[in-house]
């Protein structure tokens, strides 16, 4: 049964186009869906919903049959890249957004495209509020009041020219607005159109309290506080049935590679297997299982299949489980399993040489699924990290080179791409 059923797609062209980015989480999703199910059917709307590279919304999505359009990335492109996808398929001269499945209230889109379209305003972006605090607050006007907005309501030639794609999600809508403004034109906030903002998570627990625990997931990150990293939160919450937990390394104050946080994280695990994934990894339902039954079975390390990406059939360590006996009998030194003197690169590959000469390579498990962002902390264009990282990648090499001189480097044994 389709999740929406207020609208279909009529050949006359609406007055709202409602753009909705997922990535992820399907309760959250559903909620957002359902808002907007409950909206009146004037002003007339069609829902584009961009799946961006989701995990665990494949059953959600097949439901929505054929009552909004469903555009697809293969790879995590970010809200501000989807919402630009989306409004290049928008058949309305006005694009809404909706935010990390932001739900809408009853009464939510007429307010705020009726703002945006009402001539005498001469508004360039009109945004919802967040709950009784906004409405409270409701004579504050100009950029500053939609830089957080969940939801916002502007021009469809203006977003697909917005040049938005490369910003951190949580920014899109204000540069849209400080945009606008530093055009002379106006923005405001629209104290009749609500929308809740996504739930927060707060020690809930997802299954029973006391349970041994058999999985430790190690994510070394430059910034915990990133979408980056709450997507990869939010994928193993949904495709991880085994009973875990998460260590979250954050070395970005200062930066300190790969090796030296992985490292500190592995100190930690108490639980007969460890994963150790990059913050840009998003693990699909069942990725755990056939992992853990090719380490029972004897491999020392089992990694999964990266899909709808680039991928090694050697070692793929942006993602790989071992279990807590091959962490001792491989690590480079006591309490230091990779070896620290290679920082960002390399050192999977000399963990690779260790495994192929005690002849238990590691193991690729087809069954296993990810999605990878192809290391996105490296292309970052943080001027003073690029030179840093650079530098050491070359440092890094070279110390590869003295401690396996018989090895002849080519590009696909290159470490992580």
């Amino acid at each position: 049964m389709p999740i929406i059923t207020a609208m279909t797609l009529d050949p006359v062209a609406p007055r709202a186009s409602i753009v909705v980015p997922l990535s992820g989480d399907p309760t959250q999703a559903l909620r957002c869906l359902e808002g907007i199910a409950l909206q009146p059917s004037d002003p007339s709307f069609e829902v584009i919903v961009v799946d961006d590279a989701s995990a665990g919304l494949e059953a959600l999505l097949a439901r929505l049959d054929g009552d909004v359009t469903v555009l697809r990335s293969d790879r995590r492109i970010g809200f501000g890249a989807a919402a630009v996808l989306g409004a290049q398929s928008a058949r309305a001269d006005t694009v809404v957004l909706i935010r990390g499945g932001a739900a809408p209230a009853p009464g939510w889109l007429a307010p705020l495209v009726a703002a945006l379209q009402e001539p005498s305003l001469g508004l360039a972006a009109s945004a919802s509020v967040t709950g009784a605090e906004d409405r409270r607050n409701a004579a504050r006007r100009g950029p500053g009041a939609v830089l957080g907005a969940w939801s916002a309501a502007v021009r469809t030639a203006d977003l697909r020219d917005a040049g938005c794609e490369g910003l951190d999600d949580r920014l899109v809508i204000g540069a849209l607005a400080l945009s606008a403004s530093q055009r002379g034109l106006s923005v405001h906030d629209v104290p009749a159109s609500t929308v809740s903002a996504p739930e927060t998570r707060t020690g809930a627990a997802r299954r029973a309290p006391g349970e041994d625990v058999e999985l430790t997931i190690v994510i070394p990150t430059l910034d915990a506080c990133s979408e980056r990293i709450r997507g990869c939160l939010a994928a193993i919450a949904t495709a991880t049935e085994a009973a875990h937990e998460i260590v979250i390394v954050d070395n970005g104050a200062p930066p300190q590679g790969f090796s030296a946080p992985v490292n500190a994280g592995l100190r930690a695990v108490r639980t007969p297997y460890a994963v150790v994934m990059n913050d840009d990894v998003e693990p699909l339902p069942g990725w755990w299982e056939p992992l853990r039954a090719r380490l029972d079975a004897g491999a020392a390390v089992a990694f999964p299949l990266t899909i709808d990406g680039a991928m090694r059939t050697d070692f793929a360590a942006w993602c790989f489980a071992i279990g807590r006996d091959a962490l001792r009998e491989f690590a480079h030194a006591p309490d230091e399993f990779f070896d620290p003197s290679m920082v960002i690169w390399f050192q999977d590959t000399d963990l690779l040489q260790t495994l192929q000469r005690a002849g238990r390579p590691p193991v690729l498990v087809r069954e296993s699924k990810i999605r990878h962002g192809l290391s996105q902390t490296l292309s970052t264009p943080d001027p003073r990290l690029s030179a840093w990282v650079r530098a050491q990648i070359e440092a890094d090499q070279r110390r590869f080179v003295v401690k396996h001189p018989d090895v002849t480097l080519i590009p696909q044994t290159l470490s992580r791409p």
